[in-house]
């Protein structure tokens, strides 16, 4: 019974696919589980101290996406306000 190369390449892909996630779904996996006992307080403080951080500029996001009124929207899509009175832009 001879296979030909079409066949074979899709299964050779299938295969070291397969294997690939299916190492990766193990590394995760074990790195969870060994979180609890590699991870110090301090990391897991400063993890906090990021989700906080992260959460608290969300809202502040939302809220700044919120006040917009309709005109805002009109003029066209809105973009990230990179140079305030506080910086200045790059020389060229």
């Amino acid at each position: 019974m001879n296979m030909d190369s079409i066949t074979h390449t899709i299964l050779a892909v299938a295969v070291i696919a397969g294997a690939y996630y299916g190492g990766r779904w193990l590394q995760v996996r074990e790195a969870r589980l060994m979180w609890g006992h590699i991870a110090t307080p301090e990391m897991k403080r400063e993890i906090q101290l990021m989700d906080a951080l992260i959460k608290h500029m969300s809202r502040e996001d939302q809220d700044s996406v919120d006040s917009l009124s309709a005109e805002d929207f009109e003029q066209g899509p809105l973009q990230l306000e990179l140079f305030t009175e506080y910086h200045e832009a790059p020389s060229e």
